[in-house]
């Protein structure tokens, strides 16, 4: 297992004393975004990173049978998009009324049905379906999902995409953007996006998150 403890303590932290674990495996994946959360904040947490072997015994005494998992003061979270906005909420990384938590809320939901179409492709065995899905999700399911972004970004004078300043909604659409533009190989992805690439530049330009970035354990995906 490799722990790695990370973050620092904050004005958060001193208001909200809780202890922090969040359990994935070596890779970014559905854990990344509560991490960016954790860093935003600068609250110090446990990055707990699993074997496949250590997977295996750990299973079943987890809530759903699947990571990532999030500890809080010893009580098992599961649910990635769930963990990460309980954590934002908790350290300062939300909206600032319920209506812009709602929102973000419909912002994570967009990505997440984004990213089904993308592990659909990911996973694909079959090499002619990989080639079909490849293109419809380049040519249309991707272009649909950032044009629905950067109209949120172009909305928001503030240079986010809900309220005044950077909520784990930005957060959810960078890491999205960092995934799509590294690992489905589409570097020009934001060309026709201005806004949305003014935001991903916000986003890399928060102290604690360039220094997340810098830092961060090299993984493929």
């Amino acid at each position: 297992t490799d722990e790695r403890l990370t973050g620092g303590l904050t004005r958060y932290q001193y208001r909200i004393m809780s202890t922090y674990k969040l359990t994935y495996f070596n890779a970014r994946g559905r854990a990344e975004l509560t991490r960016l959360v954790f860093a935003q904040a600068g609250v110090e947490y446990t990055d707990e990173r699993l074997t496949g072997e250590e997977w295996s015994a750990r299973s079943p005494h987890t809530p759903f049978g699947v990571l990532p998992v999030l500890e809080v003061d010893g009580k098992q979270l599961g649910g990635s998009l769930v963990m990460a906005r309980y954590v934002a909420e908790k350290q300062g990384v939300a909206g600032s009324n319920d209506f812009e938590n709602a929102l973000i809320a419909s912002i994570l939901d967009a990505v997440s049905d984004l990213m089904v179409a993308v592990y659909s492709l990911m996973f694909e065995k079959d090499e002619t379906k990989k080639v079909e899905k490849k293109k419809e999700l380049e040519e249309q399911t991707i272009p649909a999902a950032l044009a629905n972004f950067e109209k949120f970004a172009a909305g928001n004078k503030d240079g986010w995409l809900v309220g005044s300043k950077l909520t784990y909604g930005d957060l959810c659409v960078f890491n999205t953007l960092d995934f799509l533009s590294a690992f489905i190989h589409l570097p020009t992805i934001l060309d026709k996006f201005p806004a949305l690439s003014q935001l991903k530049k916000n986003v890399e330009n928060q102290p604690n998150i360039a220094k997340w970035i810098q830092t961060r354990p090299q993984t493929p995906f």
